[in-house]
């Protein structure tokens, strides 16, 4: 049984953040579930490219507001609690909040991330 507290992995490895958000991993690779869990922040203001050539993620609101576009399409999809959002191809995406509050999200990764992982320049994370 894996159990832990959020305010055990604070400040800790597991916190990771760049432009425009904080990740808090609570689960990742040396745990042994096959996926990772992050409860994940996009600060007001940012707007965050993204495609995961190596990962397939799902987010779910779960807090504030915002919108994901599909880059290829131009689809915009607005996210607010309760709605989930998942780019299963590897969809190239762009994470926005206009808002005034974090735009919260818990997000699941397949293969699991290590835990330390920031986007590289081309919105992705190496593979794990």
């Amino acid at each position: 049984m894996i159990t832990a507290h959020k305010s055990d992995l604070e400040g800790t490895s597991r916190d990771a953040s760049g432009p425009g958000w904080t990740s808090l991993r609570l689960l990742v690779k040396s745990d042994g579930m096959g996926f990772s869990m992050t409860e994940t922040r996009v600060l007001p203001g940012a707007v965050l490219t993204l495609e995961y050539k190596n990962h397939v993620e799902a987010c779910y609101c779960i807090g504030g507001a915002g919108t994901v576009t599909e880059l290829d399409s131009g689809t915009v999809h607005h996210i607010t609690p309760g709605v989930l959002y998942a780019p299963d191809a590897h969809d190239r995406h762009e994470v926005r909040n206009d808002g005034t509050e974090p735009f919260h999200l818990i997000c699941v990764f397949s293969p699991a991330l290590q835990g330390d992982e920031v986007h590289g320049p081309d919105g992705s994370y190496a593979s794990s």
